[in-house]
């Protein structure tokens, strides 16, 4: 009888053990999720307003910027895209507005992305910017951004949150976004 029992007792323990382990195998796979890398694919906004701060000759300023991301990530972690923005600029009127195309690059869970503004370019596009980006979370990211010396000394950090159906902030994304596609070779 004891013998019996303690048989049984293991039997129970080891399926306990065993099913939390099945469950987990059989889970459905995350689509947005490839061998543990969680894709930029998708549209992203600052969500609050990111902060930044820029140097210039007359001193230092430093606001908000609402940030609007549309970014495609291949199998091989390559990413293309662009970002409309729009900030309160100290310097030149009550809201700063602009459109970047973006390009970037995936190393494990880190994501580095560099942009270029795409109005205004009499030649190549030169870059302006690059973020680095870690994920929190599926729509989640966590990203930190600074300028090139085409600019004053600028830096930026803002937390980014993919949004399933987006729709535009301002008049103009809606406007111009077709052609921010367009311009910066997106599928969209």
């Amino acid at each position: 009888m004891l013998l019996s029992s303690r048989g049984s007792w293991l039997t129970v323990l080891f399926l306990a053990l065993l099913v939390p382990l099945f469950i987990a195998g059989s889970a459905p796979a995350d689509d947005d999720d490839r061998d543990g890398k969680k894709s930029m694919t998708g549209v992203w906004v600052s969500s609050p307003p990111a902060w930044w701060v820029v140097r210039y000759d007359g001193g230092t300023f430093s606001g908000d910027v609402q940030m609007r991301w549309e970014l495609e990530e291949d199998e091989n972690g390559m990413i293309t895209g662009f970002n409309i923005w729009h900030s309160p600029n100290p310097q030149e009127g009550p809201l700063a507005i602009g459109a970047m195309c973006m390009v970037g690059a995936r190393n494990g869970s880190s994501v580095v992305i560099s942009e270029a503004g795409l109005f205004n370019q009499t030649g190549p596009l030169v870059p302006s910017f690059e973020f680095e980006c870690r994920h929190g979370g599926k729509n989640k990211a966590r990203c930190l951004g600074n300028g090139f010396s085409v600019q004053p000394p600028v830096a930026l950090t803002g937390n980014m949150k993919r949004l399933k159906n987006p729709e535009p902030q301002y008049e103009i994304e809606g406007f111009v976004i077709d052609d921010i596609r367009l311009r910066c070779g997106s599928g969209g």
